[in-house]
């Protein structure tokens, strides 16, 4: 009943890309040495400097990076992250093992299973909540109260629902890893040279969305004389549609609270019905793509890079994948994104997760866990103030490694990529690039160059750009366009054991009916059956899970 959702993990892959193409440029405006910050903390030893004397040592566990190479002499517990979290805290880190990706879950479930955990680690939602059941986790609570300001800002930057979930029984039991979901939420992009050759506006409600899409399909787009353009994408899984529903108000395997005050699953809603009822239609006009069912969202990919089709619903970063692609192979190709319509007055909202990534937990006992927030605010000066070339150099990207990425605790900006358009549009307004930071200056360099004629660089304008996807994010984020996922916890008894038939029986009869397989009354058979299986169960134990959240 959860599903991913790819925002976090696009946004994560936005700031790698961002990041590895800065490592060269300079800046004429040094920030302060990284020894230097602001916001250091009391030193509970009474230091006044805020460092560790005598110097505190932190075991942890660590999942290892393929894009990470250390330099001769550096291991992964010495390397220029951690001699200056020693240089600066009095913070010394001691690995007690590393494992790629692939294994890090299985690694984590059996040193969980033991008992025998390290000092702090990134753990998933599920295991956070093992641990918290357990009794192995210290209560962070104090420690949080004296944070830096910067960290607390960082954590709470896209509200207070990431901190909030990892509160138990009124105990800060972890420091959520946050992302970027809302920054993530879907938009139309729409190919821009079709709209004009169709002579169409750009789309203010549901009926314009629904106009272009007919024409896409029926007025040859493309000029190639034949009918083999579809008008909107949709994926087997219906990735690409969560925009698409939501401009009726709908919402996809969501938590959402009811008139009555309490949370209901959001699919089984009316406002579901009517969508579908939508698709059925466009399905059967032609619109879309007749062998849906069969392709997975790679597949729809080819579709939209081979010029198919000219709209479909997805995140912000989509102008470097896949469009930029589709712009390599067509030259006179041009995408733009615009803001999700809704199909009456009422404007629509975007459906956003909680927005963690996972959860840094602290074993019961650590002795002085106030030192995780003093290193999240190194992390957060370094990877996101500072505007020193040499800094940049040293700690995030010397052009031949992602050195970020050996920090031992981390947490995303839940707005860093539209603050960054803000900055970048400014700085090229203005040719002052002052305020920029390192990772701004890799995005200014690249938009100057496509506005050169760089046009392997359109994806990056296409997102930091003038018109770019993140000025639409912006709008979001000004008017609050967002309904949230009210369910924050990881999965409960009930919903673990029942979630899988429950999601089949879904996706099959919502498959079933755009396919024009099943008439649209299906939707209230589908509503019966999924309560019977466990759907009204898995509804009261969530009911009982937000009245005593």
């Amino acid at each position: 009943m959860k599903r991913k959702f790819t925002g976090i993990l696009i946004g994560a892959i936005i700031a790698t890309l961002s990041l590895a193409a800065c490592a060269n440029n300079s800046n004429d405006k040094a920030s302060p040495s990284p020894s230097q910050t602001s916001d250091a903390p009391a030193s509970p030893t009474g230091s006044t400097d805020g460092k560790y004397d005598p110097p505190i040592t932190l075991t942890t566990v660590n999942q290892s990076h393929p894009t990470v190479k250390y330099a001769d002499g550096d291991t992964v517990d010495n390397n220029p992250w951690t001699r200056e979290y020693e240089d600066r805290y009095g913070i010394k880190i001691k690995s007690l093992w590393s494992v790629d990706a692939t294994q890090w879950e299985q690694k984590t479930n059996l040193m969980i299973a033991t008992g025998d955990i390290p000092d702090f680690f990134q753990a998933t939602p599920v295991q956070f909540k093992q641990l918290a059941e357990a009794d192995l986790l210290h209560d962070l609570s104090a420690a949080y109260d004296s944070a830096p300001e910067r960290v607390k800002s960082l954590l709470n930057e896209g509200g207070s629902a990431a901190l909030d979930s990892a509160r138990i029984g009124g105990k800060l039991l972890a420091i959520p890893f946050t992302g970027t979901p809302k920054e993530g939420a879907q938009m139309i992009w729409i190919r821009t040279d079709w709209l004009k050759k169709v002579n169409l506006s750009e789309p203010k409600t549901m009926d314009d969305l629904l106009k272009i899409s007919e024409a896409f399909t029926t007025q040859d787009p493309d000029g190639n004389n034949k009918n083999d353009t579809f008008g909107l994408a949709v994926d087997n899984a219906f990735s690409t549609l969560t925009g698409f529903f939501n401009g009726f108000h709908a919402y996809n395997n969501i938590w959402i609270k009811g008139q009555d005050g309490k949370l209901a699953y959001s699919s089984i809603q009316p406002e579901m019905k009517t969508a579908l009822g939508i698709l059925q239609e466009m399905f059967k006009n032609k619109q879309i793509d007749p062998e849906f069912g069969s392709k997975d969202f790679s597949k729809v990919i080819e579709s939209i890079v081979s010029g198919k089709i000219g709209m479909f619903f997805n995140s912000p970063f989509s102008g470097l994948y896949p469009l930029q692609q589709n712009i390599d192979q067509d030259p006179n190709a041009e995408w733009k994104a615009f803001p999700i319509v809704s199909n009456d007055a009422e404007p629509a909202k975007n459906q956003a997760a909680l927005g963690t990534i996972g959860y840094w937990v602290v074993k019961k006992g650590t002795k002085n866990p106030e030192a995780l927030f003093s290193m999240l605010d190194m992390w957060t000066e370094i990877f996101y103030e500072n505007k020193d070339p040499e800094i940049n150099s040293k700690f995030v990207n010397d052009g031949n490694t992602e050195i970020w990425q050996m920090n031992k605790i981390a947490a995303y900006r839940a707005f860093k990529n539209t603050d960054q358009r803000i900055k970048v549009i400014k700085a090229l307004d203005s040719g002052d690039t002052s305020d920029l930071t390192g990772d701004d200056m890799g995005v200014y360099d690249k938009i100057q160059k496509f506005e050169a004629g760089d046009r392997s660089l359109w994806g990056w304008n296409a997102i930091f750009g003038k018109d770019g996807s993140m000025g639409v994010t912006d709008q979001y984020r000004q008017s609050n366009a967002y309904l949230s996922d009210e369910f924050i916890t990881s999965p409960l008894t009930l919903m673990s054991e029942r979630s899988a038939d429950m999601n089949k029986i879904q996706l099959e009869t919502f498959t079933k009916i755009i396919f024009n397989a099943a008439p649209i009354d299906e939707f209230d058979k589908f509503v019966t059956e999924w309560k019977k299986r466990g759907g009204d169960a898995v509804t009261e134990e969530v009911n009982e899970w937000y009245a005593n959240r």
